[in-house]
Parts: C-alpha cells; sequence; structure tokens
C-alpha cells in the first residue's frame, strides 16, 4: 500500500478507537436523562440530519482547502461536542432537549470527516490495490473495536460510579480525536478545484449504475438505522443496565469481529462476492431479529456473536462493491457531487427507519411497535442483497449482447 493508504489506515483506526467508545456510551449516556428509545431515535435524527449537510459543506470548504485540512477541521468540531458534554453535562438533568444540540455540532463535524476521509479513501486508492486497502482498514477497525470497548468497561468497572466511567470515557475519546486530528496532518495534501454539481446526480433515469448506486446506499440507510438508534440501548437493557457486564459483551464482540474480517479477508473474492454478501445479510438479519424477538441477555449474545460473524461479510462486500462503481466516473469528472449526493441517499435511508421506529410507536402499543419496526428496517439487508443480484444479473445480461 502506498503511504496515504498506511496513513489513512492509521487515521481510520484512531477514529474507530474514539468513536466505537464514545458511539456505544453516549447513547447509554444521553439514555439516563431521556430514559425514552424514542427521545433518542429523535437525537439520532437530528444527528444525522447534519451529516449530509456537513458532506455538503465539506464540498464547498474543499474548493479552498485541502482534503486533510477538511478532515482536521470535522474532528476538531467533534471534539467541540464531547467538551460539551463534558463541561455541560449537569445542565441535561433539567434541560435533556439539549440532547439535541450535542445531535447538531457532533452530526456536523461527523459530515466533515466522512465527507473528507471518503474522498481520501478513494483518491489514494485504485482497482488494484482497492480489495486489499479496504480488507486491511476493516482489520485495523475492528482492533480498535476491541481495544475501545474493554479500555471503557475498565474505566466503568474502577470508577465510583458509572457515571463517572462515562465522563472519564469522553476524556479519552477527545484525546484521542486529537491526536487523529494530528495524524491526518500528515496525509499527502490532495487539492480537487475541478467544478462539480449535486442536482443533476439525483436523476437517476439514464445512468443505470448510478442508480445502482443511490438505491443501494438507500436501502443500506434503512437497515443501519437499528444499529444507530436501538441495538445499544437493547443489549444495555438486557444487561440490567450494567456498564460493565454491557463493555464486557462488547468487547468480546469485537475479538469475534475481528476475526470474522481475517476470515472475510480470505473468503471474498470477485467471483464469489455476492454470495458472502448473501450470506452476511441473512446473518444480520437475524442477528436483529432476535435481540428484539428475546430481549434478554440471551437475546443480547445472539445479537453480538451473529452479528459480529456477519458484518464484514456484508459490509465490506457494500463498501468494495460502492467504491469500484463510484470510480468509473472519476476519471472523467470531480467526484465530490457524487460522493455528497449519495450520502443524502444514505441518510435518507437512515431518516426513513428512524422515523418508521416513531411511526409504529405512534399507533402499535409497546412491545409489538419495537418487534414491528425492528422487522421493519432489518428486512432492507435482505432488500439490498437481492437488488443487488438483480441488478448484476441484469449487467451480465447486457455484457453478453
Amino acid at each position: 500500500m502506498s503511504k496515504n493508504e498506511k496513513l489513512l489506515v492509521i487515521v481510520n483506526a484512531t477514529y474507530f478507537i474514539a468513536a466505537t467508545m464514545s458511539a456505544v456510551f453516549v447513547n447509554v449516556y444521553l439514555y439516563a436523562f431521556t430514559g425514552s428509545i424514542y427521545s433518542m431515535t429523535m437525537y439520532a435524527m437530528v444527528r444525522f440530519t447534519m451529516i449530509p449537510l456537513g458532506f455538503y459543506v465539506g464540498g464547498l470548504l474543499s474548493r479552498k482547502m485541502s482534503l486533510s485540512t477538511v478532515l482536521s477541521i470535522g474532528l476538531l468540531i467533534i471534539i467541540s461536542a464531547f467538551a460539551f458534554l463534558l463541561g455541560f453535562n449537569h445542565l441535561f438533568y433539567d434541560n435533556y432537549y439539549l440532547i439535541f444540540l450535542v445531535g447538531l455540532v457532533l452530526g456536523s463535524g461527523e459530515g466533515l470527516y466522512w465527507f473528507s476521509i471518503n474522498s481520501l479513501n478513494l483518491q489514494s486508492s485504485s482497482k488494484e490495490t482497492r480489495a486489499t486497502f479496504i480488507s486491511t482498514m476493516a482489520i485495523f477497525n475492528s482492533a480498535s473495536t476491541v481495544v475501545a470497548p474493554f479500555v471503557a468497561t475498565m474505566i466503568v468497572r474502577f470508577s465510583d460510579t458509572d457515571a463517572v466511567g462515562y465522563i472519564r470515557i469522553f476524556q479519552i475519546v477527545i484525546v484521542l480525536q486529537i491526536i487523529a486530528a494530528l495524524i491526518s496532518r500528515k496525509v499527502e495534501n490532495i487539492y480537487v478545484n475541478k467544478p462539480y454539481t449535486i442536482i443533476d446526480k439525483f436523476n437517476l433515469k439514464h445512468d443505470l449504475q448510478w442508480r445502482y448506486v443511490m438505491v443501494s446506499h438507500f436501502l443500506f440507510g434503512v437497515r443501519d438505522s437499528l444499529l444507530i438508534v436501538l441495538t445499544s440501548i437493547l443489549i444495555y437493557k438486557a444487561t440490567g443496565g450494567s456498564g460493565s457486564l454491557y463493555g464486557d459483551l462488547l468487547t468480546g464482540f469485537a475479538l469475534l469481529n475481528l476475526v470474522a474480517n481475517f476470515a472475510a479477508r480470505r473468503l471474498i473474492k470477485r467471483n464469489n462476492r455476492l454470495m458472502m454478501y448473501l450470506f452476511g445479510s441473512i446473518l444480520l438479519f437475524t442477528s436483529t431479529m432476535v435481540l428484539v424477538l428475546v430481549p434478554n441477555i440471551y437475546g443480547a449474545i445472539y445479537f453480538g456473536l451473529v452479528n459480529a460473524l456477519g458484518n464484514p461479510f456484508m459490509v465490506n462486500t457494500f463498501n468494495i462493491i460502492m467504491m469500484n462503481a463510484l470510480q468509473d466516473y472519476i476519471e472523467e469528472e470531480n467526484i465530490f457531487g457524487r460522493i455528497i449526493t449519495k450520502e443524502f441517499t444514505l441518510n435518507g435511508g437512515r431518516f426513513i427507519g428512524m422515523a418508521s421506529i416513531l411511526g409504529f410507536a405512534m399507533f402499535i402499543p409497546e412491545p409489538l411497535s419495537l418487534i414491528v419496526s425492528v422487522t421493519f428496517c432489518s428486512s432492507f439487508a435482505i432488500i439490498l442483497v437481492v437488488y443487488a443480484f438483480n441488478y448484476h444479473k441484469k449487467r451480465e445480461l447486457v455484457k453478453r449482447g
């Protein structure tokens, strides 16, 4: 791999340690103030509405500064969100709506970060190196997700209370994000001054491949909404509200995910890619269904094990297919327009998934509403892969004439 690819792997891994520590405990921490899954769903909707807007702003900034600078700015905004959590958490008890401000700031920073890192990942790799680059990055990210819950669990376990432990976790997250920002400054500056357009990229009539990319991101987003909103809280509730047991489970799941990523790297080949995609999607579908149908420690363990095993086969395959499709446009145009529009589509899917959770709750009593919403969102893992099979089958028929 090139120097830029290696640096990006390190930046991603450092970010993932911080993001995993914060992701698994921020939801739980904020849940303590609201006591409502549905308030947390609204928080997530605010946060993920801001991410595509961050992508849009990132595209504007990329005309005036390097992608590595945009990445650093995104990390600094994320740091400010956690600093707010640390400095003003006492206000949350009487003003729980402040969690929406956290979501707004955090989502903006994440949008800038993911715009720049996605652009750098695409422009620093090629079709020849991409499979190795993606799988290596996935392995390092998985290793990071082992380190993160283990360290977080130790912090919670040896703190006077879980809440004190969460505060210490956020302090470490800030330090790690600063380190990631400093490392990102060493990434070779990539400037793209060519103009790009956005509105026309939402026209899916004429370019079948682009339609495939956009629809796939929407379908992926609907299913992804479950991971963003519900799974961490459902696992936490299944442990009886024990922060240390919750962290122990996440560490074990992350270890299995690391092993599964090594296996996926060896097993996923070009000729069996779609079958691996299907295998992963079936596992991910059953994992979330069991979690909601068996809302106890056994359901949580099943979810964690099966999700950890299936995730690399579905998500890594999805990323390889989508990045290869985007590569076809990179020689002819500034790819930023497509990166921004697909992010709007991805988060549109996430928004629909989150809205369905709230919508079903309005008309169906609990716990049935939760079961219905999880079934709805989970099914999109299968729908995504069925759509992929149909698209690739049609494309092969066209190639054969």
